[in-house]
């Protein structure tokens, strides 16, 4: 039930300008579902983690290729050699 509530969750900011502007700025884990809890939805960590995965499972395979081109490029930077 409480993934349900993370969906609800971010739908409300649709509607709440507040809301909409505190999630345009990345935020931990943990700040989020803080910020959930202040506005009366109950998620877990879990929560979070398995709408990651539900959102990857859905994407089409050329988003999935662009993301890992991303992430390549900076372990290139990172990893110097």
């Amino acid at each position: 039930m409480s993934l349900q509530d993370l969906d609800a969750f971010l739908r409300l900011r649709e509607t709440d300008a507040a809301l909409a502007a505190s999630l345009a700025e990345p935020l931990s884990v943990e700040a989020l579902t803080e910020l959930a809890r202040e506005h009366g939805f109950h998620i877990t960590d879990e929560d979070v983690f398995s709408a990651q995965a539900r959102e990857e499972a859905d994407a089409p395979s050329a988003e999935l290729q662009r993301r890992m081109a991303e992430d390549s490029r900076r372990l290139r930077h990172f990893i110097q050699g």
